[in-house]
Parts: structure tokens; C-alpha cells; sequence
């Protein structure tokens, strides 16, 4: 996204996350509901589809090694629960290869990469319902494995990664005109209610509203 487009959408979180933290003021009010879900729906959308920009949140590339990184630490989490869990069950297959440390997975080499944390995700898939008192959950090992799809695109399919950034973000663009909509044609006119109602919960979403430039 450009600046401009990085400035609104980080608008657009500044008043889904204000809404959030005073829903008792406003959620009594049904069309309000209505029009937050909206927003939620299309806030989500935009995440989703910045995960195949390689943009986070705040719109900043997500390079290869910012990557990996993450997925060292999701991976030395969950090795970690796994590790844990074979010690307790004396599952010594498990205790000498379930185990990766953060630095161990930063010194894989990138080819290598994909198909050592795969063996560790069929693992954890495997050995779930005894890992849950472990805190481990299906959600955590589904996220390690989109990082593993995105990290394999990355290194292994430029091209085909470029076609699905140019896709996403033109879907991006087109949910971010979809929540300003939102906000300038429904939530800003509902809200206009509080203005005498609750001034500074109304002057709290006023300024939240601002867009930086």
C-alpha cells in the first residue's frame, strides 16, 4: 500500500480498536452492531489479504529473514510443549527429535527450512489431544504451517508470489474503500447521537478518527 492507503487503514484500526474498548457505550444501539460487524468483517478481510502482499498490519514488507524469525519462534514454542509432553511420557523418540531451539531453526538453511518444520507440524497434528493440557492448539500449528507456505513461496515461487500480491492488493484497496464507507456514510452519522449523549465518548471517536498523514 502506499502512504496514503497506510495512513487510512491504520485510521480504520484506530476506530474499530476505540469501539472495541467502549462497546458498553454503544452496543445497546442495534444498527450500531450492525455496522461494527461490518467494519470487523472487512478489517479481517484486509489482514488476510495483506498476508499474500507481504504487508503486515502497519504496511511494511515482510521480508524472508523477518520470516523465518517468526517462524523460529512459533516453532521453538511448540517443539518446546512437544518436548515437555515426551519427557513426562518418557516418549524418548520424541525427547531426542522433537526439540528446536530458536538459534537451531535461524541456522537451517533456507531450502531446508519447509520440510524440517513440516515434520515437526505432522508431529504435533499427530499428537495433539495429548498436547492440549500443554497448551498447544489445532490453531497454533495451522498458523506455523500458512508461515511455512508463505516462507516456501518466498524462496521457491517469485513469480507466482507477485501474481497473488497483485491480487490481494487490489483487494486490499477495494475493502479499505468498503470501510470508509462504512465509517463516513453509517458509523460517523449514528454517532452523532452521542454528542450530547456522551460527549467524551464522541470526542474519543472523533479523535480516533483522525487520519495521520
Amino acid at each position: 500500500m502506499d502512504t496514503r492507503a497506510i495512513n487510512r487503514y491504520q485510521m480504520v484500526l484506530s476506530a474499530q480498536n476505540y469501539l472495541n474498548a467502549n462497546n458498553a457505550a454503544w452496543s445497546a444501539i442495534p444498527i450500531m452492531n450492525t455496522f461494527k460487524a461490518k467494519l470487523d468483517d472487512m478489517v479481517l478481510g484486509m489482514k488476510e489479504q495483506m498476508k499474500a502482499t507481504g504487508e503486515t498490519s502497519k504496511g511494511i514488507t515482510i521480508g524472508k529473514n523477518d520470516l523465518k524469525e517468526q517462524i523460529s519462534i512459533k516453532t521453538a514454542v511448540l517443539s518446546g510443549a512437544l518436548s515437555a509432553y515426551a519427557s513426562v511420557s518418557e516418549n524418548h523418540d520424541l525427547l531426542s527429535n522433537g526439540h528446536f531451539a530458536k538459534s537451531n531453526i535461524l541456522k537451517i538453511r533456507d531450502a531446508e527450512l519447509p520440510g524440517r518444520v513440516t515434520n515437526l507440524t505432522d508431529t504435533l497434528t499427530a499428537q495433539l489431544p495429548a498436547l492440549a493440557d500443554y497448551g498447544v492448539t489445532e490453531a497454533q500449528v495451522t498458523d506455523l504451517m500458512s508461515s511455512i507456505d508463505d516462507f516456501r513461496e518466498q524462496i521457491g515461487q517469485p513469480r507466482l508470489r507477485r501474481s497473488k500480491a497483485n491480487v490481494a492488493k487490489k483487494a486490499v484497496e477495494e475493502l479499505l474503500e468498503s470501510a470508509m464507507e462504512v465509517l463516513n456514510n453509517k458509523l460517523d452519522k449514528v454517532m452523532l447521537q452521542f454528542q450530547s449523549a456522551n460527549p467524551s465518548f464522541y470526542e474519543g471517536y472523533k479523535n480516533a478518527r483522525v487520519i495521520v498523514d
